[in-house]
């Protein structure tokens, strides 16, 4: 390691030089640093070597965060871990610079290193005393997350939307010495990291025929997607307006009176199965939401329903072409703004607008009620948690009357206990613990919204204000809206260019035997790699400097850049994500690619992903061919 720095000119200079290896986000955070602020925090001391020392003062206490033998420490540390067998590492604390540099000396030049430094100051003092760029050279998968979890969060979400998630499925955790000095925070940030794994993950689903059903749902609701308003005509529309969320939880039964007088005096959004409880109360909510793409949907609450025509249908895109057919009030079919297939349909037969609309209905009624720009939202019925007598829903509810088998199917999970809105422990199922997760995380990007949960019992959701709906109707409820949902809809309806539209079908099909004949390449294209690669295995290999075969090696490293293909925006990455994590789930289990042994199991393993892939493309040729089929030739009218 170079000399460390001897004056403050050097220090500044060596800072600035540091700061041109990170990304433009780490630069952003560093640079609101008060560098002034920072001499105040930390305090350096030499070991006789010469080796900077770090003292940093927090909370009124002065905290070392190096021994006096800091070379040596970090070396200890890491002669106790397997590194190179590693294939990804989040380490917790950078120690102030000592086991950083040692570790990333030691792992895989392969291997992905994710370091979560909850400490600014001490970062920002270590990018004065150490030059960091000859060892980023060298190892070029070093990530950075700074600061508490909320500082970083937006940033480590990002990074796991795009390819980073698919190389963080089995990480190895490990603690500097440091770290120990601030054992809450990086638990705190652990927890976190992984909840978000897990949603992520969770999100990429696992069946290739619900992909399929939701496509095939979308080009037979092309036709209702022109003749309607497009969500963009809901933006901003109830601005400062109260909008309550109806769910079909447990408490919802004993809310049903008190909602009655919300009606014309906020917006009322209906989770979906919560329709039936609600107008056997005669209580008409302004819209229903619907999230579901499956037949059951329609089957369980629109099949030979009537609902009144003032009750306007928020539905996604991909939802059954049944229940925008029987709907009879105005309707809007809406695309999911970070789902490869939905945005590409938008791109052709919307406008651009659409919403993220989560993992659960309440979610998108969540995101409707934000993007029309009401405040406050009020949750009702949103329990997340069993009811008592374990209670799944309302008691007026079609699941508790006639769907016994969901009810079932809910109760077989295992049974969780999570903090209730009294502080006390109240059940839970994984998949409730999910969802509300999911919109804890939708409500922490909208701090500039007031949420207010007025559910009877029930999970706690975090980032709401709980409360009474009696008083938050006292409080909210006082004047009548300017005008109603099905009027803004009707009267923007009026106002379409049907006709206009209509080429759009034309670009559509177009589009898709485009992508016919890309889906046939990228299949052909597979199939060659897999020949070329067979024929290799099957050979002899040389050895190169690590023992590996040079030439077997080189054609995994072409496989990767293969596999980044599927990956690419071009394609609808959404059918082939869930096998792609998989196939790096079970590479990612081998560790650092570093024997013979690891590399001939790791192509293998791509070997059967390709075939995989192949597989998907022929599906795609073939689906795509019948949407070509399914989409009418005649001009489309305004007439429904």
């Amino acid at each position: 390691m170079s000399k460390p720095p001897a004056n403050l000119y050097e220090r500044n200079e060596l800072f600035q030089k540091n700061l041109q290896c990170f990304p433009e986000y780490i630069k952003q955070q560093i640079r609101k640093v008060d560098l002034e602020e920072v001499e105040k925090w930390i305090d350096i001391v030499y070991t006789k070597e010469g080796d900077p020392i770090c003292k940093y003062e927090k909370d009124g206490k002065v905290k070392h965060i190096n021994s006096r033998n800091p070379w040596e420490e970090a070396k200890n540390w890491c002669n106790q871990l397997p590194l190179n067998q590693m294939s990804t590492l989040f380490v917790y604390g950078c120690g102030f610079g000592y086991p950083l540099i040692e570790l990333l000396k030691r792992v895989h030049e392969n291997s992905w290193v994710v370091v979560f430094e909850s400490e600014l100051p001490i970062f920002v003092a270590m990018l004065h005393y150490f030059d960091l760029e000859p060892v980023f050279r060298i190892h070029n998968k070093c990530i950075f997350f700074l600061g508490p979890f909320e500082e970083f969060s937006q940033f480590f979400q990002n990074f796991i939307s795009t390819y980073g998630l698919l190389y963080l499925t089995v990480p190895s955790v490990l603690f500097t010495p440091t770290s120990r000095l601030f054992k809450k925070e990086y638990l705190n940030i652990q927890s976190h990291i992984f909840e978000r794994l897990t949603q992520k993950i969770f999100s990429y689903g696992n069946d290739h025929y619900d992909s399929l059903l939701g496509f095939h749902n979308m080009i037979e609701n092309v036709e209702k997607i022109l003749q309607n308003p497009y969500l963009s005509s809901l933006k901003d529309k109830f601005a400062n307006a109260p909008a309550f969320i109806v769910a079909n939880g447990p408490s919802l039964d004993q809310s049903m009176h008190e909602l009655k007088q919300v009606k014309g005096k906020a917006l009322i959004l209906c989770c979906e199965s919560a329709i039936v409880p609600l107008m056997k109360n005669d209580i008409k909510p302004d819209a229903i939401c619907v999230l579901e793409r499956i037949p059951e949907s329609y089957l369980y609450h629109f099949q030979d329903k009537e609902y009144p025509e003032d009750i306007a249908l928020l539905a996604l895109a991909v939802a059954d072409p049944r229940t925008f057919a029987s709907f009879t009030g105005p309707k809007i079919p809406i695309f999911r703004s970070f789902e490869s297939t939905s945005q590409w349909i938008n791109r052709i037969v919307g406008n651009g607008s659409g919403l993220y609309a989560g993992l659960n209905v309440s979610h998108l009624a969540y995101e409707l009620a934000v993007y029309m720009g009401a405040n406050p939202i009020v949750f009702v019925g949103q329990n997340f948690a069993y009811g008592l007598d374990g209670l799944t829903h309302s008691k007026q509810s079609k699941y508790t009357e006639d769907v016994q088998g969901y009810i079932e199917k809910v109760k077989s999970l295992p049974v969780v206990y999570v903090e209730g809105n009294d502080g006390s422990k109240v059940p839970s199922n994984p998949l409730w613990v999910e969802f509300r997760k999911g919109l804890e995380q939708l409500i922490e990007q909208t701090p500039h919204v007031t949420i207010i949960n007025a559910t009877e019992g029930g999970a706690k959701i975090k980032g709401t204000i709980s409360d009474t709906l009696t008083n938050v109707i006292e409080k909210y409820c006082k004047t009548s809206l300017s005008y109603t949902l099905d009027m803004l809809l009707n009267e923007s309806k009026e106002n379409l260019d049907v006709s206009h539209r209509k080429n759009k079908i034309k670009s559509l099909r177009i589009e898709l035997i485009k992508y016919i004949d890309i889906y046939f390449a990228l299949n052909q294209s597979t199939s060659e790699r897999m020949v070329i690669v067979e024929r290799l295995l099957d050979g002899s290999e040389t050895k190169d400097k690590y023992g590996i075969g040079e030439k077997l090696y080189q054609e995994f490293e072409q496989n990767n850049k293969h596999i980044m293909k599927f990956c690419h925006s071009h394609v609808h990455t959404q059918f082939f994500q869930q096998v792609i994590l998989f196939g790096y789930h079970q590479m990612n289990e081998l560790g650092a690619i570093n024997t013979p042994e690891k590399l001939r199991h790791a192509i293998q393993i791509q070997m059967q992903l390709f075939d995989n892939l192949c597989v998907i493309c022929q599906s795609l040729i073939r689906n795509f061919q019948i949407a070509v089929k399914k989409l009418p030739l005649k001009e489309i009218t305004s007439n429904e």
